[in-house]
């Protein structure tokens, strides 16, 4: 037994088979569309993050903030202090597990000072600043700034993180202490 199968055609004007069309979609059609549209967009969202991921990491270029500078005046005192958020190196080099102040900087009453300051953290952004010296800056991921003064006021001066971020309690507590 044979089967055969109607076909819905006609002749157009220009001499062509012309078959009919359904107007609308079935709804597998509906769905299989939905889920590429899904797909494309999820594609496209994760190449987004991915590159710019790889871009925060391997960027236009390499920093030199760990390279000592050669350009210092031997009078100068210099200090590194390094802001991270990175597993057990929190707050100002390594603070979270001090027991007391740090970082402590000791100097000599009127000795020129350089501390470079290096925000290792990642994602955020950390501030730096030093009671009645220095007022204070944010330093964005991954920078580094260079802070110089003569320390010309004898005392105990309060180094700390004057903006407010996520390891903030642990950026409040270091020191400069000026001796004669």
């Amino acid at each position: 037994m044979q089967r055969t199968l109607s076909v819905h055609s006609a002749v157009g004007s220009n001499g062509k088979i012309v078959g009919t069309s359904r107007k609308e979609e079935s709804p597998r059609a509906r769905l299989l569309r939905l889920v590429l549209v899904i797909v494309l967009v999820v594609v496209a969202i994760t190449g987004f993050f991915t590159a710019a991921y790889t871009f925060h990491f391997f960027g236009p270029g390499t920093t030199t903030c760990w390279v000592r500078p050669t350009n210092l005046p031997a009078s100068s005192t210099y200090f590194v202090v390094v802001m991270a958020n990175e597993g057990m190196n929190v707050g100002f080099n390594g603070s979270k597990f001090q027991s007391g102040s740090w970082p402590i900087m000791n100097v000599t009453l009127g000795r020129s000072v350089t501390i470079h300051v290096i925000n290792n953290d990642t994602v955020q952004s950390h501030g730096f600043a030093i009671q009645s010296y220095f007022s204070g800056f944010s330093l964005g991921p991954g920078n580094c700034s260079d802070v110089k003064f003569t320390a010309d006021q004898p005392g105990s001066f309060l180094v700390y993180c004057n903006i407010s971020c996520s390891i903030h309690v642990f950026m409040q507590n270091g020191r400069l202490n000026v001796n004669p």
